[in-house]
């Protein structure tokens, strides 16, 4: 199996796309809320990236599988601390 550069450019640009919301996953999963995020950005990233899975699920050795995994998993965890933040007691 050759491997072209137009590959590894798609493997790349792919790993770069899939981790650029990992950042704000582990952010909002520390502090239990999102601040400063729209809804409609965190309703887009989810359903964005929910979509472009189902599209890209038949052909599962594409590098954009494993990027819309990473980025529908990042997502959900974003749009989960937008809608529903952890509440905090205050003692």
């Amino acid at each position: 199996m050759i491997v072209s550069i137009i590959d590894i450019c798609g493997w790349i640009g792919s790993l770069a796309y899939a981790v650029y919301s990992i950042p704000q996953a582990i952010d909002a999963y520390k502090k239990g809320y999102t601040q400063g995020l729209s809804n409609s950005m965190v309703l887009l990233l989810f359903f964005g990236a929910l979509c472009s899975l189902i599209y890209i699920i038949p052909d599962i050795k594409s590098p954009l599988f494993y990027n819309f995994s990473i980025s529908l998993t990042a997502a959900s965890t974003i749009l989960r601390y937008q809608f529903f933040p952890r509440k905090f007691d205050n003692f």
